[in-house]
């Protein structure tokens, strides 16, 4: 990509934003999956403990195919979702 078009590293971001939107690595980089949070401020993080007796609670749903928490005291009928206590 840069070797098509060596401007990208120099420049304004959102000048060559439509070049990296359309471009193979793009694409590439959307597909791959994001299990984390890459960057997070520690006074923007709730704390550890906090976040362990989380998963004691019955309203606290994971699950491991969408990576994805769900927190509901209704309940929680998404496909592929279990309780996180009945997981410890």
């Amino acid at each position: 990509m840069i070797a098509d078009d060596h401007s990208l590293l120099i420049g304004e971001y959102y000048d060559k934003l439509d070049s990296m939107v359309n471009s193979p690595l793009f694409e590439c980089l959307k597909m791959m999956p994001k299990p984390a949070v890459h960057h997070a401020h520690l006074t923007a993080c709730a704390d550890l403990d906090f976040l362990l007796k989380l998963t004691y609670k019955d309203c606290v749903y994971y699950s491991q195919k969408a990576n994805e928490f769900h927190v509901s005291a209704k309940g929680c009928s998404k496909e592929g979702f279990i309780k996180v206590n009945s997981l410890r």
